[in-house]
């Protein structure tokens, strides 16, 4: 993310992003996901402003936000990580399935500032534990997820094969 796409952002939502996400995201602190859009903190403008247009203009199964919320990314799951930008210090809400007012929905930490940190501090982690370089390019982690992908898929099909070959063991000496 740069500078240009931190404005962009504030322009097409009309909304201005707290000093201490602008530090955070700029530039984005996991060289190897520069540009994701998989992740609870997203660093691709482009998605930000879609999410969070989406999110303003609601659905039938989730009110409009308003417009001081700010989606930081979507996780793909049942959760949402959004900022308050009424604030300096950004407040970071957990909102259950994206609902702001839900009740099981609430505020995570006070401080964009002490979320990010320990988000950076634990996806790092995450990265590295699963032999992941967090500060190689997107391209090396996209290939080495792919190889990591391939293994997974070989030790299924053996898995497979095997549990065949003992069922048709045990039916051949049942006989």
């Amino acid at each position: 993310m740069t500078e240009s796409d931190l404005q962009r952002i504030e322009r097409e939502l009309g909304l201005t992003l707290p000093e201490c996400y602008k530090r955070a995201v700029v530039p984005f602190q996991i060289p190897a996901l520069a540009g994701n859009k998989d992740y609870q903190l997203w660093d691709d403008a482009e998605g930000l402003i879609a999410l969070n247009q989406e999110l303003r203009a609601g659905s039938r199964f989730r009110p409009a936000w308003p417009p001081y919320m700010y989606a930081l990314g979507d996780p793909h799951g049942d959760e949402l990580i959004a900022m308050d930008t009424r604030t300096p210090e950004g407040p970071v809400w957990w909102l259950d399935h994206g609902r702001v007012e839900h009740k099981d929905s609430f505020q995570s930490h006070p401080r964009f500032a002490d979320w990010v940190e320990k988000y950076y501090v634990d996806l790092r982690s995450d990265l590295r534990s699963d032999d992941y370089d967090p500060d190689g390019t997107p391209a090396q982690l996209e290939a080495a997820l792919n190889a990591n992908h391939k293994r997974s898929c070989l030790g299924c099909c053996v898995f497979i094969v095997l549990v065949l070959v003992v069922i048709g063991l045990v039916a051949y000496f049942r006989r």
